[in-house]
């Protein structure tokens, strides 16, 4: 058990930053090292850990993104409205917000997408659009366009993912 211990605080613990040493040997030849050359000169370069940041939450969820943003068609509906926000928020989603109340683009582009201009409507990629809130159909759309039922626990409280470009 101790030994396991000791392997994964080894393994959380940060690289620490390293130095290479770079120069030519007598017969030409570029060598690498962690160590100078004794009594020549050499290139130093500091070479930091190999780590990848990313953003967007884990996997799924961003895949789920780029295959299937959500839009958010709402305004100051009251009860549905505010539910609507809360189920994609208590999931972590990130979404774009059209309030075709605010904009006369908004709003006849949503007439256009579903013949009405009646809010909230959830629009999951290009194929899915729910109109009124019913937080049932709402949740297995979004199950089936892979984004997961809770907020991903590596964003901190009340972060969402990057929001999806707007459409």
């Amino acid at each position: 058990m101790q030994r396991l211990l000791i392997l994964a605080l080894l393994l959380l613990t940060p690289l620490a930053q390293a130095a290479v040493y770079k120069w030519k040997d007598a017969n030409g030849n570029t060598i690498f090292s962690d160590q100078p050359p004794p009594n020549q000169k050499a290139e130093q370069r500091d070479i930091k850990a190999n780590v990848m940041q990313t953003s967007g939450g884990n996997f799924n969820t961003r895949e789920a993104m780029r295959k299937n943003p959500v839009t958010l068609w709402t305004n100051n509906c009251g009860e549905p409205c505010d539910s609507a926000r809360a189920l994609l928020g208590k999931r972590g989603i990130a979404y774009s917000l059209r309030n075709p109340e605010a904009s006369a683009a908004d709003f006849e582009a949503l007439k256009k997408l579903v013949g009405a201009a009646s809010v909230p409507v959830l629009q999951i990629g290009s194929n899915t659009k729910l109109t009124g809130f019913n937080a049932a159909s709402w949740a297995s759309a979004l199950d089936a366009a892979g984004y997961g039922q809770t907020a991903d626990p590596t964003l901190k409280a009340g972060e969402t993912p990057a929001a999806a470009p707007k459409q």
